[in-house]
């Protein structure tokens, strides 16, 4: 078995994709005609982004949004990188 995917729930797809490119150089890979659903160009697996409709058709049921809580959301998205000081300043660029 071989880790797939991650796919966040946000309520901009175009604009979280566009961050993840200005922020850490990842290219979109797939952005589908209604904006719905993205997904950025990670290598072996899929960094994916799902508007708030599409997720609830999906899972079937609602879940707490992200922005919508006090608390952090309880999970992380890592990346590795040679040049870890280039790249902290892209991202706060």
């Amino acid at each position: 078995m071989q880790f797939a995917y991650t796919i966040v729930y946000v309520s901009d797809v175009a604009a979280s994709l566009a961050f993840f490119e200005k922020a850490f150089g990842l290219k979109q890979r797939f952005l589908h005609e209604s904006g719905a659903y993205g997904e950025l160009d990670t290598g072996g697996t899929a960094l994916a982004f799902v508007d708030h409709a599409t997720a609830r058709d999906s899972v079937g049921r609602d879940y707490v949004v992200a922005a919508d809580s006090a608390a952090p959301l309880g999970m992380e998205i890592g990346f590795t990188t040679a040049d870890v000081p280039a790249a902290f300043a892209r991202a706060v660029e």
